[in-house]
């Protein structure tokens, strides 16, 4: 994991994990104890408690991996049959549009035919009736292969129901780690423990590829598009994560802002395509909006924290909300229901 993403988002995460509960926007404060401050005595404890919440992760992990594992099948057979019903479903289409440029009628045809025999003029109706006759073995290839793959895909959604039990055990070591993590990294960067930085540097690298796993296995089937589509976000989101806080080199912004009420997406998303094509993943810095176009960079503040994300999926559909951040984003922003942000778009300089 690059050191500038592990170094730049670090206030931010660290702010958002001492901040009073995530309360839902509007909702009163309730009066709490006040935590000692943390300080470098402190630094031990978090990192063995860090270490040991990971190594519970990967464990998870690992285990809901092999279980994905175990119906390999089934996402090999889901690939497949969506490949065939496509191809079927191709092939009908090309036999619709034959059958439609030789159901045109043409001039010179009916000028010719007025004048030719009648052994030719049946041969010519014999012609055009097989021409306009569309191979029903097509249409049934296509009803079998589609009525398939939504047996495939319920078969597919029940799987992944339950792989989510294991998921949503993961995801909670996650947030846990990540906490722990973003007030390690303050304490190690003020004591200039070049050590401990390095290790939580390896950690955060670990839980990276955590996160990764788990959104591939719950993912039904890694497609062309999907892919194309993770690859190709891949760079902007390295960019945003390294950024932090400010503007991201290479963007401005363009004038446009809006306020309103922000959600994040549960454990429920993880590993279901996006609107982009690619897979939900919770550690990303990514978000869903309806207004602007996907691919679009956003500029999101809220309880005095601020970070950059890349719109890559549509909604929400609640209400009047106006973005539904990954669990990064709404972590590094310090909320765990709702809150009040400001967007403002980004634009390419």
């Amino acid at each position: 994991m690059p050191l500038l993403r592990r170094t730049a988002i670090t206030a931010a995460l660290v702010t958002a994990a001492l901040l009073a509960g995530g309360l839902p926007a509007g909702a009163a404060p309730r009066a709490q104890p006040t935590a000692p401050p943390l300080t470098a005595a402190d630094l031990p404890r978090l990192t063995a408690e860090l270490a040991a919440v990971t190594t519970h992760a990967q464990q998870l992990s690992n285990a809901l991996d092999q279980a994905a594992a175990r119906d390999g099948g089934l996402r090999v057979a889901f690939g497949r049959l969506d490949q065939a019903r496509v191809q079927a479903q191709d092939a009908l289409d090309s036999r619709a549009r034959q059958v439609y440029i030789a159901s045109t009628p043409s001039p010179v045809g009916d000028w010719q035919t007025m004048f030719a025999a009648p052994e030719l003029k049946e041969l010519a109706r014999r012609g055009e009736r097989a021409a306009l006759t569309v191979d029903q073995g097509l249409v049934d290839a296509v009803t079998v292969r589609a009525a398939g793959f939504k047996a495939l895909q319920r078969q597919a959604n029940a799987f992944r129901a339950r792989l989510l039990v294991q998921a949503e055990a993961v995801l909670a070591d996650q947030d846990r780690a990540r906490t722990l993590l973003a007030q390690a990294q303050v304490l190690a960067d003020a004591a200039q423990a070049v050590e401990v930085a390095r290790r939580l540097a390896a950690q955060r690298a670990a839980l990276d590829a955590v996160s990764t796993q788990v959104t591939l296995a719950l993912t039904p089937t890694q497609t062309a598009r999907s892919h194309r589509a993770l690859t190709g976000q891949a760079g902007v989101i390295a960019l945003l994560e390294a950024t932090g806080s400010g503007i991201p080199l290479g963007y401005a912004r363009n004038g446009q802002a809006l306020s309103g009420t922000a959600s994040w997406y549960g454990p429920g998303f993880v590993g279901r395509p996006t609107a982009s094509g690619a897979p939900y993943d919770p550690e990303r810095l990514t978000c869903a909006n309806k207004e602007v176009p996907l691919g679009t960079v956003l500029h999101v503040s809220a309880n005095g924290l601020s970070i950059n994300c890349l719109v890559n999926d549509r909604g929400p559909y609640v209400g009047a909300r106006v973005l539904d951040m990954s669990r990064a984003g709404s972590r590094a922003l310090g909320y765990s229901g709702l809150a009040q942000v400001t967007v403002e778009v980004l634009v390419p300089v």
